[in-house]
């Protein structure tokens, strides 16, 4: 977890650098030496021994990369049946006008076949008027010009809808090679499913026993809190780092400095949307914030949503996922970091949709209902924080 965590608020940092080049990657490495250096720290600070519940990381780290994984498929055969539908359209209208160009090409050569080659001397022969003779000659000419044209369409369509059938038979491969890849990854979906079970049921017992146990929940809270403040160090320095080399940049060019404002995200800032929040997933609330947990000794920081194992998770507001890897005591475990010192959490997921760096916005899916990191039941651990700080998320959110 330690080194996954590093790696994935690097790579969220050059995401958000703006400098290029030698100066890209002369931050980068300061940033992994800083975030290498704090993790070193968190990590003199976990316990050495381990968890009952670590036995159910391997396998829930790959349930939800296959998850994650199928989701992308889908999206790859969405995307690819579009772009054959489109195809199929220009294929219909490309034989529509091959067959119009074929029919007008047929009505000239018949034309022609039928009045024969327009020759002056033989028109003039027949006593014909000088004037209707060039009057013929002219609109042969026409016809001659008007039918090479044709032909030169005619060839040129034939070519593009050529392309276009050979590219249909492409994506028509693509489509069939993708819901192989689906197949392969349902059945690896399934088996992953089948080994967590497995284990689940021999450890059952021991994670039962160890989910009353006060310290075992503290060292969660610990954990999670020692997460989260490295998480928002991290990248206040680094926003830090950015108005100071901004600023140089400005300088060195003889402009004026304005301060660089805050990371800004999609949408409303998220200290505006207090009372009009709506909750990730829908279900029923079985941990509320400030309620004794278990035996008691520990409070609930956030909430418990009991909800049906794979119903979707959705993002509170927008914002950019800063974390999104499985944490002790909290299973497959997604950070939204919203700005302005505002974070959401969603733990205990089966699946996690989305990756550190990506844009997440308000409504959209970011994980699915599970119950990995030891949860006996399938739902979702919800919590708010600001600065570091727990907070209740049911006053933001709507009635």
């Amino acid at each position: 977890m330690i080194r996954s965590l590093g790696w994935s608020v690097v790579l969220l940092l050059a995401l958000w650098s703006g400098a290029s080049g030698a100066d890209k990657k002369t931050e980068l490495n300061q940033l992994r030496d800083r975030i290498e250096n704090l993790q070193r720290d968190l990590a003199k600070s976990e316990e050495s021994r381990s968890e009952i519940a670590d036995a159910l990381r391997t396998s829930e780290k790959a349930i939800s990369e296959v998850n994650r994984g199928l989701v992308s498929l889908g999206r790859e055969q969405g995307q690819i049946s579009q772009s054959l539908a489109d195809m199929k359209r220009k294929i219909d209208a490309g034989r529509a006008d091959v067959a119009r160009q074929q029919s007008l090409l047929d009505r000239m050569i018949r034309y022609q076949y039928m009045h024969g080659n327009a020759d002056a001397l033989r028109l003039m022969l027949n006593g014909q008027d000088v004037a209707d003779v060039e009057r013929q000659i002219h609109y042969f000419g026409y016809v001659s010009k008007a039918r090479a044209a044709v032909i030169t369409g005619l060839k040129e369509s034939l070519a593009t809808l050529a392309t276009l059938e050979a590219s249909a038979r492409t994506k028509l491969e693509e489509l069939a090679a993708n819901a192989d890849a689906q197949k392969k990854a349902r059945a690896t979906l399934q088996g992953e499913r089948v080994a967590r079970q497995k284990v689940f049921t021999k450890i059952k017992t021991d994670i039962t026993r160890n989910r009353r146990e006060i310290g075992r929940l503290k060292r969660d809270e610990d954990r999670l809190t020692k997460l989260i403040d490295q998480l928002a160090k991290a990248l206040a320095k680094d926003r830090e780092d950015r108005k100071e080399r901004r600023a140089d940049r400005i300088q060195q060019k003889g402009q004026s400095v304005d301060t660089e404002a805050d990371d800004s995200f999609v949408g409303r800032a998220f200290q505006t949307l207090k009372g009009k929040l709506k909750l990730p997933t829908r279900g029923e609330l079985q941990g509320r914030f400030g309620a004794q947990r278990e035996d008691g000794g520990v409070t609930w920081k956030g909430l418990f949503i009991r909800a049906d194992a794979g119903q979707t998770v959705k993002a509170v507001a927008d914002g950019r996922v800063v974390y999104a890897d499985w944490l002790r005591g909290f299973g497959n475990l997604l950070i939204v970091d919203h700005g302005g010192g505002y974070m959401s959490l969603y733990g205990n997921n089966e699946s996690l949709l989305k990756q550190v760096g990506e844009r997440a916005l308000s409504g959209e899916t970011v994980a699915s209902v599970g119950s990995s990191g030891g949860a006996l039941e399938s739902g979702v651990y919800f919590e708010l924080r600001h600065e570091g700080k727990p907070f209740d998320p049911m006053k933001w959110v709507g009635r």
